[in-house]
């Protein structure tokens, strides 16, 4: 055999050897090998170069059985059936919290319905106590609530027309005293004129007492006379009927210069209205050692309480007038425009801040039931007074307290001058204080009562009820109470 038929036979003899050799490694690795005989799973144990040996077999890999497959099934199963049990009983529990908590709301506003129809009652507005109770879903079922209604329809068939819308008192004061010692003593501003033209905390709240056990009401200007349009198209002031029980008299009340001016700091007279924690209207005092309270220092926040005590003193929510000048701002805040240099932002930004807070209060005070009259801004006599300079006070009022006030249609007039006499209004100033919003207008008389009620305005006397009536004349007042059982021992003897 020649050297080439030799070689090729070797090299066939390698590539057999290669095909063999190739052969035995795909059978080693390939599925079903003698490695993984027996396992029942195509996964086997990887060796790691330098590891030292072989990892386990991750459980999540392996095959289940169909026993354990069936296991697994009826285990997710349950776990589902649970999950949703779970959110059921949530669900449900979620649906009765919200059932009890809108019954719990649904009571607690018919609770609501009902107190403030009882309120109403006592106000004597049963047409309001029965509106009240009405609104309540499904009252026609509430047996408690369809006997009330019956109860005030009863009730309100014995009210008597008041007979005579002209046969009205109407009693006023200034600011109170709260501290006679501070307010009589030498060193006091105008000791004389306090005690002439005031009266004390005691004295007011004395007054009250009397009127109440005499059969006294409080009403409204607005409860004696409404304006209305007539089929002409013209606005115009009637009449309005006062209902009452039998034995009960209306009466008007107002309060003059509630402005707490400075000439009264640290004489003993609150300090300014404020809105007290409540929500509510209230007075802010500072003693003679610079502690400062709130509570019951003037006339506002002593009619509230004795109206909360006594609803049935008060018609259909009515409480009083504040009459309210400018010339020191209002209310106790220093909202007057001459006293800032405008010019000045900062001086500008606390006359805004003053105009705020006392906007503030003035909100709260109506809302309780309190209403606002024009008392000028200047406080000057309005009788005496040229046409430009009622023109010029008017105008004054109306750009610097109205805004902080809201509109008021009620005017009472400084020192009680009236602009016209007993025969009527006429003339200049009368036309420009009606054509400013004005149709109710107060002076002061010491009649029990003195009323005119024309179709263009209603024109209404005051008495007052301070120390100079109650020491000269207190026969004047025995109509409303005694004058001598409720003055003041602490009062200096009045020349």
């Amino acid at each position: 055999m020649n050297k080439d038929k030799v070689r090729v036979l070797v090299i066939l003899g390698e590539l057999l050897v290669i095909c063999i050799i190739c052969v035995l490694f795909i059978i080693q690795g390939a599925p079903g090998s003698h490695r993984d005989e027996g396992t029942g799973s195509n996964v086997h144990a990887a060796t790691i170069e330098g590891d030292g040996g072989d990892e386990p077999i991750p459980e999540e890999n392996k095959a289940l059985s169909p026993e354990e497959e069936a296991e697994r099934l009826r285990l997710e199963k349950e776990r589902l059936a649970e999950q949703e049990r779970l959110a059921e009983e949530a669900r449900l529990e979620a649906e009765r919290k919200r059932i009890e908590e809108e019954k719990a709301a649904e009571a607690q506003r018919t609770a609501g319905s009902r107190d403030q129809a009882e309120l109403c009652a006592a106000m004597y507005d049963y047409d309001g106590a029965i509106d009240t109770l009405k609104q309540i879903p499904d009252y026609e079922k509430m047996e408690e609530v369809t006997a009330a209604i019956s109860t005030y329809e009863s009730a309100r068939t014995k009210l008597v027309k008041w007979e005579d819308n002209t046969k009205i008192s109407h009693l006023f004061v200034h600011s109170l005293i709260v501290d006679t010692a501070r307010a009589f003593r030498k060193g006091s501003s105008q000791p004389v004129g306090y005690n002439r033209y005031m009266t004390t905390v005691g004295e007011f709240k004395a007054m009250l007492e009397s009127l109440y056990e005499k059969g006294y009401v409080l009403v409204s200007m607005h409860d004696i006379a409404e304006r209305y349009v007539g089929e002409d198209g013209v606005e115009k002031l009637r009449r309005k009927d006062i209902y009452l029980p039998e034995g009960k008299m209306p009466l008007v009340i107002s309060q003059d210069d509630v402005n707490y001016y400075a000439y009264m700091d640290n004489d003993g007279f609150a300090d300014k209205l404020v809105i007290g924690e409540d929500g509510k209207p209230t007075c802010q005092y500072t003693d003679t050692d610079g502690t400062v309270s709130f509570g019951e220092y003037d006339v506002l926040p002593i009619v509230d309480n004795f109206v909360a005590e006594h609803p049935d003193f008060s018609y259909r929510g009515a409480k009083g007038i504040l009459a309210v000048t400018g010339y020191e701002g209002a209310l106790g805040y220093d909202t007057g425009w001459h006293m800032y240099d405008l010019d000045n932002p900062d001086e500008a930004a606390k006359l805004k801040a003053e105009q705020e807070a006392a906007t503030a209060v003035a909100e709260a005070i109506k809302a309780d039931g309190w209403e606002f009259a024009s008392h000028s801004y200047t406080h000057t006599d309005m009788k005496k007074n040229s046409f430009e300079k009622v023109i010029y006070d008017t105008d004054k009022w109306e750009r610097e307290v109205q805004p902080i006030l809201g509109d008021t249609d009620l005017y009472i007039y400084p020192f009680g001058s009236d602009i016209c006499d007993w025969r009527g209004y006429k003339g200049d100033k009368y036309e420009y204080l009606k054509k400013a919003g004005f149709w109710y207008f107060c002076n002061v008389d010491a009649s029990q009562y003195w009323i005119q009620i024309t179709d263009n305005y209603m024109r209404m006397g005051r008495i007052n009820a301070d120390g100079e009536r109650m020491v000269k004349t207190p026969g004047k007042l025995d109509y409303f109470f005694d004058s001598a059982a409720i003055l003041d021992k602490t009062r200096p003897a009045l020349e």
